[in-house]
């Protein structure tokens, strides 16, 4: 697994309005060979691929939050039982386990609801963002409404 401070990617976090300490962080793991076949996996394009994932059954949730390294990066994944994945990292090859910083998890209904209302498109950090008041447990809505 690569290593990473923690308290730099709370830190980080916290400078981008999210309430660091409320926000889980989770290892991503290597999902096996024939599972990874089946999943969508464009490369570059994890919402896309997660989003897809979920919707034909490969996930049970969509994940949204941050690729725990030097410099944090939004990104998405999916969660299955009780194990998350990165399909699209894992299809370029070379994978090892990495830390993620969880700002929200969707189920299959609520990712679509929530895709609907954002032009179609899956739920990004962007949108999550612009709907703080009903992400407040990871998102600093006071820091937001000071700037």
């Amino acid at each position: 697994m690569n290593e990473v401070n923690l308290d730099d990617v709370r830190h980080q976090l916290a400078a981008l309005n999210f309430k660091a300490d409320k926000m889980r962080i989770v290892t991503v793991s290597a999902m096996d060979a024939d599972l990874l076949e089946s999943c969508t996996t464009t490369a570059g394009e994890c919402f896309y691929n997660s989003y897809m994932n979920v919707i034909y059954g490969k996930g049970d949730r969509y994940v949204l939050g941050y690729r725990c390294e030097e410099t944090v990066i939004d990104h998405a994944i999916i969660r299955k039982g009780d194990k998350y994945y990165d399909p699209t990292l894992q299809s370029e090859g070379e994978f090892s386990e990495y830390q993620f910083a969880v700002l929200t998890e969707f189920t299959v209904f609520d990712m679509m609801k929530h895709a609907k209302s954002n032009k179609d498109f899956p739920p990004d950090v962007d949108y999550v963002l612009s709907k703080a008041e009903k992400f407040k447990n990871v998102i600093d809505v006071d820091k937001i409404k000071r700037k």
